[in-house]
């Protein structure tokens, strides 16, 4: 529920909106409504949203039996456990294109009986299921490849288990991106408005994954756990073999200095102390985008939205300092006087930018 970028923190306040009768509740232990299982009126709904869904065989026969008295799991995440996937019969894959800048899914609208397309321009997996029975399960959302990522498998009185495969269209920074709030009101109408109790369980996302640690998944998976205790016993060999021989030491040789960082140091003071202002900023200005464009791959010929939004997105930097700092570029080249605050306020956004980079 975090409000940065890729943090649900809008998909959890809205609840209220799409559930107006029921008792919203947060949890990180095992969900409370999987211990309280019981066949009265009372509809409830478990949410979950993570980056990996690897509950258990115990947790899961407490989700479908759950499920079957009623209820509603809804459960979006990148990756299914082994249990998950067995238990529920199901095959999926990820396609993960680490050079697309934008990414397209869409969703089911009930009104209409269309899929409505909805794209946001950052990075997406696109998780899908290979196979499913159609005649069990029914598919309410595609990925950009058409091919199904969202899922309904119904159960005994009413209950259901939904499966989604793109928590990224549950984040602040889908949702808040033009009208993609729609997706959210349209994932989410599939659930009964009458609930209860809606239990948002973090369990999943950092007691049960630690917080989807690389040791973590690495451990879930079979192939690389067997690769990682194989590269530990052989490093332990080498490390006994290695240890009987003696080594001389080494003689410490001292870093050789970095001559170009001082010639521009040198030069920017001689620059500073003509007071040639103008002159002096817009060779920072060059050296910044010059930087720009060969850490980030960044075409920097237009210093616009798009460009302070990509920047954003790859470096990582709250938008509004990049924002800042373009609109401060803007500024000096077009002045022909730059004053030395001015200027000072230029090498402190450009030395700050550098130090979060």
């Amino acid at each position: 529920m975090d409000p940065i970028p890729y943090g649900t923190k809008y998909a959890f306040d809205n609840l209220p909106m799409i559930f107006p009768d029921a008792d919203i509740r947060t949890s990180r232990n095992i969900p409370q409504l999987l211990q309280n299982v019981s066949s009265d009126d009372t509809l409830r709904t478990l949410m979950v949203v993570s980056g990996r869904f690897d509950a258990d065989s115990d947790e899961m026969n407490a989700l479908i039996r759950f499920a079957s008295f009623g209820n509603q799991v809804f459960i979006s995440c990148q990756e299914l456990g082994d249990s998950v996937s067995g238990m529920l019969h199901l095959k999926w894959t990820v396609s993960f294109d680490p050079f697309k800048d934008s990414a397209q899914c869409s969703i089911l609208n009930p009104a209409s009986g269309q899929y409505d397309e909805f794209g946001y321009p950052g990075y997406g997996m696109d998780s899908y299921f290979e196979a499913i029975d159609t005649g069990f399960a029914e598919v309410l959302g595609k990925n950009s490849e058409g091919k199904p990522d969202f899922i309904r498998i119904p159960f005994p009185q009413g209950g259901a288990i939904y499966l989604h495969l793109n928590p990224f269209a549950f984040t602040n920074f889908f949702l808040l991106h033009r009208e993609n709030k729609s997706y959210y009101d349209l994932a989410l109408s599939n659930l009964p408005a009458k609930s209860k109790v809606v239990e948002w369980s973090e369990y999943f996302r950092y007691s049960k994954n630690g917080n989807f640690s690389a040791f973590h998944f690495i451990k879930s998976n079979r192939s690389l756990r067997w690769a990682f205790w194989l590269t530990l016993v052989l490093f332990g060999i080498l490390f006994l073999v290695d240890s009987k021989r003696k080594q001389r030491p080494i003689t410490e040789i001292p870093a050789l200095q970095n001559a170009s960082v001082d010639f521009v140091k040198t030069v920017g003071r001689l620059y500073f102390q003509q007071k040639n202002n103008q002159n002096l900023a817009i060779k920072m200005i060059t050296a910044f985008l010059e930087n720009v464009r060969s850490a980030y791959n960044l075409s920097t010929s237009m210093l616009n939205d798009e460009f302070i939004q990509k920047l954003a997105f790859r470096t990582g930097i709250p938008i509004n300092q990049i924002q800042h700092l373009v609109y401060t570029i803007h500024e000096i080249r077009m002045n022909p006087h730059v004053s030395d605050p001015e200027i000072m306020d230029l090498h402190q956004q450009i030395n700050q930018f550098n130090k979060q980079d």
